[in-house]
């Protein structure tokens, strides 16, 4: 049964799409939003100059909450997110890029949430699917913490943004929006600034599936992204939240050295196995994910 919400003919839950050149699932991403159990919300489709067929897609549902923005201009990612923020109506912002779905009781099970509780942000498990959209496993083995996690964050960032719904209203009382600096890092680095300051239910039911593609992250991109981490790390660390809890930075550094060592070894080059010691006290698991790594490709070689 579909949830409606009748009091007002203002939408609750905005949702953001942004697109370049997304014709491929698009069609299966906007109808897994119009299945959506809970139907008071509104699709802001920001076209990011897209020259393929998604516009004549998205123009091919008669539906009024469906709203087709076209970019002014072609931008990044973040910087088309923040524009399509500018449109939003609801009291809730959503978000969903266009080769991902949701289940069809996401939002029902997210707003109830909200409901029944004093969270600021939702968010949930998820599933990897392939382009075929078959399934291929859970993205969290484990169930993870909720309240203030920033420093579970740091250690492991399990927030899909596929999956989050917050008030809109967090973003205007801090002032926040996304780092259109980055090209990799904009949504960790925005929803850790929210964990400081507000609690984020962590629902372990998969509520939506995000889409693998053959052009996973190249050695290029994730050394892009360890330069972000790097950078982001200044910027934070003379935030007075960071100033009053330095472990966190050191904890941060340590993690994106966990991912350089990774792409050190994956790449054949050359690393020192006492590189790996300094994870002893820190983490075990990361320690021995690095020694087993270390291993399997030295027996490649």
């Amino acid at each position: 049964m579909k949830i409606t919400n009748t009091e007002t003919t203002k939408p609750l839950v905005s949702i953001l799409m942004n697109c370049y050149n997304g014709a491929g699932f698009l069609r299966e991403a906007i109808d897994s939003v119009i299945a959506q159990t809970y139907q008071n919300w509104e699709l802001v489709f920001w076209d990011n100059q897209s020259t393929d067929k998604s516009a004549e897609i998205v123009r091919s549902y008669n539906d009024s909450r469906i709203k087709y923005y076209y970019a002014p201009e072609h931008t990044k990612l973040y910087k088309g997110r923040n524009l399509a923020i500018e449109k939003v109506t609801g009291k809730y912002i959503a978000f969903l890029d266009t080769d991902d779905v949701w289940k069809i009781n996401k939002l029902e099970l997210q707003m109830s949430a909200f409901a029944n509780s004093d969270y600021d942000l939702v968010c949930s498990n998820y599933d990897l699917i392939d382009p075929k959209s078959r399934f291929i496993k859970r993205a969290n083995r484990f169930n993870k913490p909720s309240g203030f996690i920033t420093k579970y964050l740091i250690d492991e960032y399990y927030i899909g943004i596929l999956t989050v719904v917050f008030n809109a209203k967090l973003l205007k009382e801090n002032n926040l929006n996304f780092n259109q600096s980055y090209n990799h890092i904009g949504d960790f680095e925005l929803f850790l600034k929210l964990s400081e300051n507000h609690k984020i239910l962590y629902m372990s039911n998969s509520l939506a599936c995000y889409r693998i593609h053959d052009n996973n992250l190249s050695s290029k991109k994730e050394l892009e992204l360890l330069r972000e981490i790097k950078k982001m790390i200044r910027e934070i660390s003379s935030r007075d939240f960071y100033s009053r809890n330095l472990n966190l930075i050191s904890k941060l550094k340590l993690v994106r050295q966990f991912m350089l060592l990774k792409l050190v070894i994956r790449k054949g080059k050359p690393v020192k196995i006492g590189n790996f010691f300094q994870f002893l006290s820190y983490d075990l698991v990361k320690f021995a994910k690095l020694l087993i790594l270390y291993f399997v490709y030295k027996v490649k070689k």
